[in-house]
């Protein structure tokens, strides 16, 4: 569905230090806002369900990231400082508002979201994770190959498409929609962020976070362990942690109801 053809939704642009980048809108402009966050292929339309579903009092946002969507897409510039220049463009827009924002980041979104939150932590009111990488200095590797993202990517801009739904196996899978986020995510958006993600502490900004936190952790995907869980617990206790059973890592799209009620729990809780 174009989004001219959305029902509810509305299209912002703001500027940002070196991308004019996108946000899909809904809900009551005065109300609190609420910020999604993408991971490393989609964009902003990967939230439209929950944008639509969540209470009409908020001011709900999904952003594309820089290099997604309709986004701009630089040929350099996917690094967390360049992610967090946009998102203070964006705040800036936010700034007329009783109500501090929320944000909340699934993936890569997540880490950017936790680095936010945890760096301006004056400008944030609470921040929800969802299966963000734990990858990093000292840590082990991002737990999937770089080509995992590119090959399809390769194989959709070639027209290639039983190449491309090759990769995807799990029941349900939305072919039609993941094809149009890789055809809407640059080739350098992908590389340099999946670098970015290995050479990035995460942790460190978990550790320093303040703010009101969730993460949720989805049980069928590699990203974190019940080691891992074991540790952020003991890395900050402030942050609370729910584990997903029977969830892979996309928990917006596989999940939807379950993360609308997590949410909406964390948002009456900071209320």
């Amino acid at each position: 569905m174009a989004i001219s053809e959305a029902p509810g939704l509305r299209e912002i642009f703001v500027q940002g230090p070196s991308a004019r980048l996108r946000l899909l809108a809904s809900g009551n402009p005065q109300g609190r806002p609420v910020l999604f966050l993408h991971g490393i292929t989609e964009n902003a339309q990967s939230f439209e369900p929950i944008l639509l579903d969540l209470p009409a009092h908020l001011s709900v946002f999904a952003l594309d990231l820089r290099g997604r969507g309709l986004s701009g897409k630089p040929a350099n510039g996917y690094r967390m400082e360049n992610y967090l220049e946009d998102l203070l463009a964006v705040w800036n827009r936010f700034s007329g508002h009783a109500d501090r924002p929320v944000l909340v980041g699934h993936s890569m979104g997540a880490r950017i979201a936790a680095a936010f939150a945890a760096r301006y932590p004056a400008l944030v009111e609470g921040v929800m994770l969802l299966d963000p990488p734990l990858s990093g200095p000292g840590r082990p590797a991002f737990p999937l190959p770089l080509t995992r993202f590119t090959e399809p990517k390769r194989a959709i801009d070639g027209g290639d498409y039983d190449a491309f739904r090759a990769f995807y196996t799990a029941p349900g899978f939305d072919y039609e929609r993941k094809a149009l986020e890789l055809q809407s995510c640059a080739m350098e958006a992908i590389e340099q962020s999946y670098a970015a993600m290995n050479a990035e502490p995460f942790h460190v900004d978990y550790r320093m976070l303040r703010v009101p936190a969730l993460l949720l952790a989805a049980d069928l995907a590699p990203f974190i362990s019940t080691e891992d869980e074991d540790e952020l617990r003991a890395m900050n206790p402030a942050v609370a942690i729910v584990r997903l059973p029977d969830v892979g890592h996309e928990i917006h799209k596989l999940a939807p109801d379950r993360l609308l009620n997590e949410l909406t729990s964390f948002l009456a809780e900071l209320s």
